[in-house]
């Protein structure tokens, strides 16, 4: 039995929350459910020395509908047929349909093309005028040159320059009248559209608003908020929030009175573009919607504390493999997070300046993931770090790592190369995704060495440094098809991510001397 409940954000499931799971995919399959999704599980119990069942839910929607009677209910079911946000989406939808037909009529689209017909009979008439009077007052000038002595003549040249003036002007004014009819006509009906749109945009943030007030969500201590005194912090509400497993599932268990024991989430069914989500993979809950509601929604139980912070209690110390007086170079252990973050975890910033009081400047060059071990470079001034930094933008630093991989990469390429653009996966921080139209270049070299019993070495040599890369490219679908083990967010927990930096080969920034450096991965 747990003896306290899950850490939403970081956990191993629990036992009893992978048989639960292993369940609910066989109702999937019994349901012919093919959409891919996020379900989760609730091991919970009615008192103390009851038995143990569980709850099950699902994202969002589920063929349509936010309610099965297999799963447990939406926070907040607003899509009854009849219900007052469907009357209200349908009105709205009713407006901008009228919007558009509107902007896309053909009586509108007449008015357009003949205003800009008669503009441009207007604007020909004042250019052909414009180039009459200057042509005629180019001859006037040689004239008066030749005829200064004819008073006749000069009084001639006055009237046509007068009368050239004047065909400017009447041209000007050619069509005025039905254009300003036009105009008219086409600023009604424009003036029409665009209070379309504001009623339009004034009701659908209303209706967003109303929607937000039937979120409420409980916790085991008795409280109760709103969604938006929950994100009120954060100004924004993202789209979907309080749609996730995990809230539907606590929701579901206080008001039926249970008590939470443990829970997992998983992801069943294809993954969508782009996102690499093996079926029945665990997954922390996303950051974006959930950690608000759950940090309140958690209040009242005893729950694990959160892995990333307690790190410090078996993690290995920092070794030093090289050092001068303008670097050094370390071994990072798995554990250890690169820079300091929100939370007081170990970083290797704080620990530069525990060893070297007196470096200054932003000290860390280069970043691995917080559970990725191996060698790094540290720069002891801002001058040093600068330099460094400049060499990996030019890509003259030489990386390479060594990872196990779940299973056999799907080529059969032992040697070769991925580009595959990353982005930022904005519902599930930090998970990367593959973006081909708008992610960065991300590009890494990779050599299958062997099989091994916890399943596939290789090496990787990125040619690029984004977050995540080499995680993805190993477990994308576009890339090698095999999660690294121990991948948490990309394939499957287990006793680390074996994944580690064995080599880092770059110029020395002072004395120009080129630096090699290995330590062999502790797997």
């Amino acid at each position: 039995m747990p003896t306290q409940f899950t850490f939403p954000f970081r956990y191993t499931p629990h036992p009893l929350c992978k048989r639960a799971a292993l369940i609910v995919q066989e109702k999937l399959k019994e349901m012919g459910v093919e959409e891919g999704k996020m379900y989760g599980v609730l091991i919970v119990r009615r008192d103390l020395e009851g038995p143990f069942f569980f709850l099950a839910a699902y994202s969002g929607q589920l063929n349509g509908s936010y309610c099965h009677p297999w799963f447990v209910p939406p926070v907040a079911d607003y899509l009854a047929p009849d219900g007052y946000f469907q009357r209200e989406q349908g009105e709205i939808m009713e407006l901008g349909r009228r919007m558009e037909a509107m902007r896309d009529s053909q009586e509108r689209k007449e008015w357009q093309q003949r205003v800009a017909q008669l503009c441009a009979e207007r604007d020909k008439a004042v250019q052909e005028a414009k180039r009459a009077y200057l042509e005629g007052k180019k001859k006037r000038g040689w004239e008066r040159k030749e005829k200064r002595e004819e008073e006749k003549i000069f009084q001639e040249m006055i009237r046509e320059s007068q009368f050239q003036k004047a065909e400017i002007q009447r041209a000007k004014w050619l069509h005025r009248e039905e254009i300003a009819e036009l105009e008219q006509r086409l600023a009604e009906l424009n003036a029409t559209i665009h209070a379309l749109y504001e009623e339009r945009r004034q009701r659908s943030e209303a209706l967003q608003q109303w929607l937000f007030a039937q979120f409420r969500f409980l916790n085991a201590d008795g409280g109760s908020k709103q969604l938006t005194d929950l994100f009120a912090a954060a100004h924004c509400i993202p789209s979907g929030a309080g749609e996730c497993c995990a809230p539907k599932l606590l929701q579901a268990a206080y008001k039926l009175g249970l008590q939470p024991l443990a829970m997992a989430e998983f992801w069943w069914g294809p993954s969508t573009p782009g996102h690499y989500k093996e079926p029945g993979a665990f997954f922390p809950a996303c950051h974006s919607k959930c950690r608000p509601i759950l940090t309140f929604m958690l209040q009242g139980l005893n729950v694990e504390p959160d892995p990333a912070l307690h790190y410090e209690q078996t993690l290995k110390p920092v070794r030093v493999v090289w050092e001068d007086v303008f670097l050094a170079v370390i071994e990072k252990p798995e554990g250890w997070c690169s820079i300091p973050g929100k939370s007081d975890q170990a970083n290797l910033f704080d620990e530069a300046h525990r060893l070297w009081p007196d470096i200054e400047g932003s000290v860390v060059v280069h970043r691995l993931d917080q559970d990725t071990s191996g060698v790094m470079v540290l720069a002891k001034t801002a001058r040093v770090h600068r330099a460094l930094s400049q060499q990996f933008e030019r890509r003259e630093i030489h990386k390479r790592y060594a990872a196990i991989l779940e299973a056999l990469p799907q080529t059969s390429v032992r040697k070769g190369t991925l580009s595959i653009p990353l982005a930022p996966d904005t519902d599930h921080l930090p998970r990367q995704r593959v973006d081909w139209e708008n992610g960065k270049e991300a590009v890494t070299a990779y050599e299958v060495i062997g099989e091994e019993e916890k399943g596939t070495r290789v090496r990787f040599y990125p040619q690029t440094g984004r977050t995540h890369q080499l995680r993805v490219h190993a477990a994308a679908r576009e890339g090698l098809n095999a999660p690294i083990v121990g991948d948490r967010l990309y394939g499957h927990v287990a006793d680390r991510l074996y994944l580690h930096a064995e080599m880092l080969d770059f110029t020395h920034p002072v004395t120009h001397e080129r630096l090699h450096f290995e330590v062999s991965a502790p797997f």
